[in-house]
C-alpha cells in the first residue's frame, strides 16, 4: 500500500488505476524491514547487474511495478539460458589477485 501510494502521489500510476497487494501482516513486519535492507545494500552496492530471484510473485510485484514504470527493471522467466547467462567462473588464482588488489588499495584489513 506504501509503495502504491507513493507511486499515485508521484504520478508514476494513475490514481483510479486498480491495484491488488497483500495485506499487512504484524507478524511478518520485521522480517520485511530486514529484506528492505538487505534489497536496499544489494541496490546501492551492485556495480553493473542486479540478479533478483522470486518465487512468491504476491510479495514482489508492488517493486517490481515501480521499477517496470521508471524503466529501471527488466523480468525474465528462469531459464537454463538465463541460468548460464548468469554463471561466471573463477579459479583460486583470480581469488588470490583480487584479494590482492583489495589489501592493496586499503579496503581489507589482516
Amino acid at each position: 500500500r506504501v509503495l502504491y501510494g507513493y507511486m499515485k502521489d508521484k504520478n508514476i500510476i494513475a490514481h483510479s488505476e486498480e491495484i491488488s497487494h497483500p495485506g499487512f501482516d504484524r507478524s511478518k513486519h520485521y522480517l520485511l524491514c530486514s529484506e528492505l535492507k538487505q534489497l536496499y545494500v544489494a541496490i546501492t552496492r551492485t556495480r553493473q547487474r542486479l540478479w533478483i530471484c522470486e518465487n512468491t510473485e504476491n510479495y514482489c510485484r508492488p517493486m517490481f511495478d515501480y521499477w517496470k514504470k521508471l524503466c529501471l527493471v527488466e523480468v525474465r522467466l528462469l531459464d537454463s539460458s538465463l541460468i548460464q547467462a548468469m554463471q561466471t567462473g573463477s579459479s583460486s588464482d583470480d581469488w588470490r589477485i583480487r584479494g590482492t588488489k583489495l589489501f592493496n588499495e586499503g579496503q581489507f584489513e589482516m
